[in-house]
């Protein structure tokens, strides 16, 4: 507090000179004054005598749009000897009221004339540099890197041995980070958290304790080093400003008189998009509107709903109403109101009653109120036919009329917009076109991937890890060195072949003169590429400069700062003076962009208090990681279309405020049509956001941040009924895609938020493709709605087959030999995975998968097949299922068409367990695995579990055995020991398989199957209630009359047991053994409770011996991997092992309803098979461990073979 009152002292010494104002530029234009007439300022009475003892205050709290922030001010500037400050609760840049005065008076005449216009975040930051303390602004991603260098991340246990894993710190500093910014948005300092911390519940004191004192070190790690954020910028204002009061009587007095000092020079404040404010905003804007100099003031606000309040208006007026009797001035507080149904049009207000369904209506209910304007719901099947339709819709509609689009997320609006300029459209994302450029997925560009950045930081991080050969490959492609493609990667494969890191290589490529590169570490003649031999002589001169310029800076990089070194590499590529003085718009960008960097490369070498490269490149990285993005405008860029006529708008409460705040030039007058792109539940409402830790509600003032799922769905309805109220629209569209990705077969809904306003039945006007073939055609396509029996590309598919047979065939050329060897080789691939499909349906299918690829999937996917039909025992065509399920025309893979899912009926000659599960979880598995009977990948796990399966067999029948000769229990317990782990041995591969990622892998999880085989033999001498064993491995066979098919297993197990109710007699048990090759602990009760195998084998028990079993159990093999000592681990497993009756355990008893849910399964698989339903079912969790998923089966999801063939990959790398 002391240093607060320090600077308020300068400030006061250094406002004497500050801010003079002549009194004759008071003379206004009349154009700003033209549009003020009477009717506007008719209730506007206010007193102008300089020394009047009180003042007033108006405030309007309104739900409709309306210009009366700006009459106000109008009228306020046309009055003599005044002087308005503005303030917003967005930027000024963003305030409407700005843009219209902007119109007739430049803002810099104003600011001349004693007025000001700011948003509060700029106006605290101006105070501040004027007062002598600047302070740079730190964004989000340099206050996570600070909080990482500077280690405020709590621990997760109580010693610091406890240490969080990289990914856990970076999350817990980010939820650090969003806790304080909303502590600052609230007003609260490190002092006020720490005495609430201190009342805390002893449960709770103790983490809010580290909590409060986290926060006090965190503001006294910003002004160590002279940062501060956006919301600290308000919370020091406040402090210095005696919005929170000082410690002692002095700092109060030198607080209000800087209070006083600030608003001198102004006589009236008006504050507008209230509504936008942070409580610390609202809070700082009413102690300056309580200042004695202040004669008037007004507040401006925009509600949801008509009789709601402004929560922010409130705090306003609270904090006046205590500042004016601080300051002993009386205040005159009076709330205005305006007519809204004098202020919107009747179509405006039809809308609101429209859009209110949202808020009242639930999910599924009848829509009473119809849309005032066209409303349209489309449905479409894939994302790419969504952007295609609503592209051509909007081209025929912003010929006359401007579009809005909203989307439900900030990487959403970036896909779309790209996708939109693919399709020749202008579109940008509103309010940023000043932003960052995206990548061709629509994710931002990072600072450090910047052109001429990234070689920059490479270089850095290259000359502080020597050995880290990625930072010096980035250095040799950027465009400072452009080194060719083709030799570098001989050369990294040189490297990778003699272990050493890739300067090293380069080193003796220029020693060789390029010699090096042909020979191999053995010393023996390579032979190289055409391409690469011609590229040596020039490469080897790239090369020689570069070696030069890394082996000067690394012996000058402990001497000179990180930013000379920077200095002295752009100086010996010649790249400083390119950047210095631009000739293009690329190089223009380049500079700016590495000003940027410089810039930050600055402040590291201030917060690690080291110029050196190995201490700031650590906190640069940090900075990498945290995503930092360039500040330079991307105005300029030739991509940026600042005047297109579509805008696309994440659905976020900041944008739609952003937006409503804003009116782009050129839409008066014109119409206006909205599009809710994307919509689909999964995405909007979505998932929540949360705060993970505590709280202190004591402090905060509400509404309270969202916490609970109920909370944000009603925060998803108010979203969506200001976007449908934003403004006046003349039509609207509502669209959604079932399939988010062609990879997944689950299926999207429309979102719940506009479930109440969805109906069937639209469908857009047909699609033009105005890209022609080859032969000169244009293809027409259009969709249309499922509830007629079609899919959105229905309609796209008639027009296109018409279009597409109309179309004269060309002759054949030389190159068509290519189709024909492809033709061959996909005829021999299909007859290789698919050896029972049909000739007529195979080819079929592959024709339509290879025009997929070539762009034309919505032909295909709904044209009716003209060949053979493929279920042979059905009398029903293809094209009549298809109409009869329009749904199932919906479920397609643009990789490969559904039709090719094997569809012939198929008898089995017996079913299993194994089968009914593989065919429930899969059919197509079951296909390829039991029809083509194709051999799939034996995993680890499986090879784990069957040895240790062929151990526990190998264990009960030398028990069973051993005891029917009557021998010795000791010996008995040895000798069955001793067979079983010589059976695990045996079963155990050898390194010949490939299973193994290393040697150390295979002996590490040998010892641990070791290990849970004698856990288990422990185990089972310690069951008091088995009286004997009955059956080992015993195979059984029945039939099943109801499925018509022979049912087959094993038990593994069947035990004699005595009764639990000490009755002296006998139970079967049937036992199942799971092996836990991960140790993880497993609920056994629930996957009891949910085997479907236990209750097919306990049927299995009842139909083979005629009577039911007493139950099964489900027992584990291992996940005893502990470090505790072995006598500590087997009272714990018994304990947990209890007896076979207990439920606890993984023991479920028989029940007729356990048999019936068996035999319905049966039933089922058998039924299925017989239809010939082999439809796929991918997902993540299947197809990640489908031993098909790598080779035959082409419907695995993209990210679960991507991770089987990394892992395969590095088993190969491994091994070779």
């Amino acid at each position: 507090m002391a240093q607060h009152a320090d600077a308020a002292r300068r400030w006061l010494q250094h406002m004497k000179l500050l801010r003079y104002r002549a009194r004759s530029c008071f003379h206004f234009n009349h154009v700003l004054l033209s549009n003020v007439s009477p009717s506007h300022y008719r209730n506007y009475t206010i007193s102008t005598l300089p020394g009047s003892s009180s003042s007033k205050h108006e405030s309007l709290v309104t739900s409709v749009p309306n210009q009366q922030a700006l009459q106000r001010i109008r009228w306020l500037l046309k009055q003599p000897q005044r002087r308005v400050l503005l303030l917003t609760g967005s930027s000024a840049s963003e305030s409407s009221v700005r843009a219209e005065l902007e119109r007739e008076l430049p803002a810099f005449e104003l600011e001349r004339r004693g007025h000001g216009i700011f948003g509060v975040s700029e106006f605290c930051q101006l105070l501040l540099r004027e007062s002598g303390r600047n302070r740079r602004v730190f964004g989000r991603a340099q206050l996570m890197a600070l909080i990482l260098h500077n280690d405020l991340v709590l621990q997760p246990g109580p010693s610091r041995l406890d240490a969080a894993s990289t990914l856990q710190r970076r999350k817990g500093a980010q939820d650090l980070l969003h806790l304080f910014q909303l502590l600052e948005k609230q007003g609260v300092l490190a002092d006020q958290y720490l005495a609430l911390a201190a009342t805390a519940e002893d449960g709770d004191q103790v983490l809010a304790q580290k909590l409060a004192e986290t926060y006090r070190k965190y503001h006294e790690l910003l002004l160590q080093h002279g940062a501060t954020s956006w919301e600290g910028l308000v919370l020091e204002m406040m402090t210095m400003c005696g919005v929170n009061k000082g410690d002692t009587v002095v700092e109060n007095a030198l607080a209000k008189e800087f209070a006083r000092t600030v608003l001198q020079d102004y006589t009236d404040v008006v504050a507008d998009d209230v509504q936008r404010m942070t409580p610390a905003m609202a809070m700082l804007v009413g102690h300056l509107c309580g200042q004695p100099s202040v004669q008037y003031s007004a507040s401006f606000s925009r509600v949801l709903l008509e009789e709601e309040d402004c929560s922010r208006m409130q705090i306003l007026e609270r904090q006046l109403v205590l500042a004016a009797a601080d300051t002993g001035r009386e205040r005159t507080l009076k709330r205005t109101e305006l007519d809204a149904n004098r202020e919107i049009s009747e179509k405006s207000a039809q809308m609101r009653a429209f859009a209110r369904q949202l808020l009242t209506k639930r999910a599924g209910v009848s829509c009473d109120v119809q849309s005032p304007v066209p409303f349209e719901c489309w449905r479409f099947s894939t994302a790419e036919t969504e952007v295609r339709t609503v592209s051509a819709y909007l081209a025929r509609k912003t010929e006359s009329m401007n579009a809005t689009v909203l989307c439900p997320t900030h990487a959403d609006a970036r896909r779309i917009v790209l996708a939109f300029q693919k399709q020749g459209l202008l579109a940008r994302i509103d309010g940023e076109s000043s932003s960052v450029p995206s990548s061709s997925t629509g994710t931002p560009v990072h600072l450090f991937d910047e052109p001429g950045v990234n070689a920059v930081y490479s270089l850095l991080c290259a000359l502080c890890f020597p050995s880290d050969s990625r930072y010096l490959y980035n250095v040799l492609r950027s465009n400072f060195f452009a080194f060719p493609a083709e030799l570098l990667s001989w050369l990294m494969q040189q490297e990778h072949q003699s272990h050493t890191d890739l300067f090293s290589v380069l080193e003796a490529f220029v020693e060789s003169h390029g010699k090096s590169l042909g020979t191999s570490p053995e010393g023996q003649e390579k032979e190289l590429p055409k391409a690469v031999s011609c590229q040596r002589k020039i490469s080897l001169e790239i090369a020689e400069s570069f070696v030069n310029i890394i082996v000067h800076l690394r012996t000058k990089c402990h001497q000179l700062s990180a930013a000379e070194v920077v200095q002295s590499f752009l100086e010996a590529t010649g790249r400083l003076e390119v950047l210095l003085s631009p000739s293009s718009w690329e190089e223009e960008r380049e500079s700016l962009v590495l000003a940027d960097f410089l810039r930050e490369l600055e402040t590291a070498q201030k917060v690690t208090m080291s110029d050196q490269i190995p201490f700031v490149v650590p906190y640069l990285q940090q900075l990498r990681k945290a995503n930092l993005t360039s500040s330079a405008s991307w105005t300029g860029s030739p991509d940026v279309n600042v005047d297109a006529r579509i805008r696309v708008i994440p659905l976020t409460a900041y944008a739609l405020q952003s937006c409503a705040s804003s009116q782009p030039d050129g839409e008066e007058g014109r119409k206006h049509v909205l599009v809710l792109m994307s919509m689909r539940d999964s995405k909007f409402p979505g998932r929540m956001k949360r705060l993970t830790l505590p709280l202190p509600y004591g402090l905060l003032s509400e509404p309270f941040p969202v916490q609970t799922r109920v909370e944000h769905l009603e925060q998803c309805k108010q979203l969506a009924y200001e976007a449908l109220t934003l403004r006046t629209y003349d039509e609207v569209v509502l669209s959604f895609t079932e399939l988010s990705d062609t990879a997944v077969s689950k299926r999207e809904v429309v979102s719940r938020t506009f479930q109440p306003i969805w109906h069937e039945g639209n469908r857009p006007a047909p699609v033009i493709d105005r890209t022609s073939d080859s032969n000169g055609s244009a293809s027409v396509s259009g969709a249309a709605s499922p509830s007629d029996g079609t899919s959105v590309e229905a309609l796209a598919a008639s027009k296109s087959v018409a279009t597409a047979n109309a179309t004269p065939q060309q002759p054949k050329t030389s190159s068509d030999w290519i189709s024909d060897v492809a033709g061959l080789l996909r005829d021999f691939v299909a007859r290789l995975f698919f050896p029972n499909t049909p000739p007529g349906l195979l080819q079929s299918a592959v024709d339509k998968f290879t025009r997929r690829k070539s762009g034309d999937d919505d032909l295909d996917r709904c044209h009716p097949d003209q060949d053979e039909p493929f279920v042979i025992q059905s009398t029903t065509s293809r094209s009549d299922l298809d109409c009869e399920r329009p749904a199932r025309s919906l479920s397609t893979d643009t990789r490969l068409s559904s039709e090719l899912a094997p569809s012939k009926s198929y008898d089995p000659p017996h079913l299993s367990y194994s089968q009914i599960s593989e065919y429930m979880r899969c059919p197509h598995r079951y296909y390829l695995s039991r029809v083509v009977k194709l051999n799939g990948d034996v995993t680890t796990p499986m090879m784990f579990g069957r040895a240790l399966h062929e151990g526990i067999a190998a264990f009960a029948k030398a028990l069973a055995v051993a005891q029917l000769n009557g021998k010795d229990p000791h010996e008995v317990k040895t000798l069955a020991a001793l067979e079983a782990e010589e059976a695990f041995t045996q079963s155990w591969p050898g390194d010949g398989h490939g299973l193994f990622s290393s040697k150390e892998q295979s002996s590490f999880l040998f010892d641990r199957g070791v290990m849970a085989l004698r856990d288990f033999i422990e185990m089972h001498h310690s069951d008091t209630q088995l009286e004997e064993i009955l059956y080992v491995e015993r195979a059984f066979s029945f039939y099943v009359p109801e499925a018509n098919v022979e049912l087959r297993g094993v038990w593994d197990r069947i035990d004699r047991v005595s009764s639990p109710n000490d009755d002296e007699s006998s139970l079967h048990v049937v036992k199942e053994f799971k092996s836990n090759m991960s140790g993880t602990r497993r609920n056994m009760s629930k996957l009891a409770d949910e085997s479907l195998q236990l209750k097919m084998y306990m049927y299995a028990f009842h139909k083979v011996f005629g009577e039911a079993p007493y139950g099964a159990k489900l027992e584990q093999i291992g996940g005893t991997y502990s470090q505790q000592p072995n006598s500590i681990v087997s009272k714990s497993r018994k304990e947990e092992n209890g007896r076979a009756g207990a439920h606890n355990n993984g023991f479920v008893l028989f029940s007729k309803e356990a048999a019936q849910e068996a035999k319905d399964a049966v039933v089922e698989v058998a039924s299925g098979l017989r239809r010939g339903e082999f439809t796929p079912k991918p997902s993540y969790a299947e197809c990640a461990f489908c031993p098909y998923a790598e080779s035959a089966c082409h419907f695995a999801t993209d990210d679960a073979s991507h991770e089987r063939q990394s892992a395969r990959r590095t088993r190969l790398e491994v091994e070779g």
